[in-house]
């Protein structure tokens, strides 16, 4: 039959049991203790109903962490208090390594002792509560069966609801994925177990299509951001290559976080490189902007911007997405890709000998930056200029694609490169 009692106290000595149980008379009338000595523990803890257990420190730190380990092995939900004879600095730290939820010693005061233990069943409490949360959201389909992870349509449905929060406003959006070459090497679902094991307990992880991985990281830099890329990809380890796109948060609906950082992460696979964010790229917009007086430029500003996203709209993200089809079907072992959007439109194609970009960047004015760079040897002479905004038409871009392309296979498909 199990034991309806909810704490146990863990000793092998009668006048420290009785000592302790002097001082908790003033819990709850619920509350009721078990008294064990240590070389009881894990019958004592077979079938019970446990929330919480003292345990009176044995008389080594070696023996009292494998207690702690007994105790978690037997049963996991239950939370620890180490019960000292005194402070222990090093114990204290190792025990909580081990486990323990806190400490407190045979001499503190009563007052101690009962908030300590209250805490304890407040966070026992909210972890049956979230345990079962959880069951309704695996049921539901929220959580993925095979990562754990949160499903990214769920993600997208709900960000609206926590967008409100500073915190995630101080955040970073991160889409990560595996690099093609290392995709068919790994199961995808270790990238997720990386990705746990690396995160904050705050963090928001989901899964999408595609081998995608979306992560929402509160109160965190592009520099901090970086660094818990790093630590998953050195948890896949160098073999395994991961690629990942961020955005920060700020007010931006759901829709522009994913765009912006699925764009940056096409410019990491581009570039091949570990990591990018479209962010660092944003151009300090004229001094101007920043006087209170300047209503007029203002306005023209306002103007200017209205005509970039008519051409944006309208021209650069219609040709880009036709020009990639036309390109994937005329030029043989090229990667080519292409993103657009408010921060940079890149058209790209790529092989094994050489890197080809179309970079069109508005200069938060009346301007358009464009670039036609190449990265390889024996590669054509790069292109620069600036066009007035109502310059940009259908005509000139697809001139500057077809540019794109002919350097490109200039190169690629020299005498010596047909095969790369």
């Amino acid at each position: 039959m199990a034991d309806n009692n909810n704490i146990l106290l863990v000793t092998d000595y009668e006048n420290i049991a009785k000592e302790i149980l002097e001082k908790l008379v003033l819990l709850r009338e619920t509350d009721c203790i078990t008294i064990c000595n240590t070389r009881t523990i894990k019958k004592a803890l077979t079938n019970s109903l446990y929330s919480i257990v003292i345990l009176h420190e044995a008389d080594s730190t070696e023996a009292t962490l494998k207690l702690i380990t007994n105790i978690k092995e037997a049963k996991a939900d239950t939370e620890i208090l180490l019960l000292l004879n005194k402070v222990n600095p090093s114990l204290i730290l190792k025990a909580y390594d081990s486990g323990i939820f806190d400490y407190f010693t045979v001499d503190s005061d009563e007052y101690d002792i009962l908030i300590k233990t209250i805490n304890c069943f407040k966070i026992r409490t909210l972890k049956d509560i979230s345990a079962r949360n959880e069951k309704f959201l695996y049921q539901q389909g929220v959580i993925d069966s095979k990562t754990n992870l949160y499903q990214y349509k769920h993600l997208k449905e709900v960000f609206l609801e926590f967008a409100d929060s500073l915190k995630i406003q101080n955040g970073i959006f991160v889409v990560l994925t595996l690099d093609d070459s290392t995709k068919t090497k790994i199961s995808i679902n270790r990238l997720a177990s990386a990705i746990k094991s690396s995160i904050r307990q705050d963090d928001i992880a989901a899964v999408g299509k595609v081998g995608k991985y979306y992560i929402i990281i509160p109160n965190i830099d592009l520099d901090g951001a970086k660094g818990v890329i790093s630590k998953i990809q050195d948890k896949m380890g160098n073999e395994f290559k991961v690629r990942a796109g961020l955005s920060k948060v700020g007010l931006n609906t759901f829709e522009t976080l994913d765009k912006n950082a699925n764009d940056s992460l096409t410019s990491a696979i581009q570039n091949d490189i570990m990591i990018a964010s479209l962010d660092e790229n944003i151009e300090m917009l004229n001094p101007w902007l920043e006087d209170e007086d300047s209503t007029t430029k203002k306005k023209d500003f306002k103007l200017f911007k209205t005509i970039f996203n008519n051409k944006l709209e309208t021209i650069i993200t219609p040709l880009f997405y036709r020009h990639q089809k036309d390109f994937e079907n005329k030029l043989t072992n090229t990667q080519v890709s292409q993103y657009a959007n408010d921060i940079e439109s890149v058209f790209s194609l790529k092989n094994a000998v050489l890197h080809s970009e179309l970079t069109i960047r508005y200069n938060g004015y009346a301007k358009f930056k464009i670039e036609i760079q190449h990265s390889g040897l024996d590669s054509a002479e790069n292109t620069k200029m600036e066009i007035p905004l109502k310059d940009m038409n259908n005509k000139l871009l697809t001139s500057l694609l077809k540019q794109l392309k002919d350097e490109y296979k200039k190169t690629a498909y020299a005498k010596g490169n047909e095969d790369a």
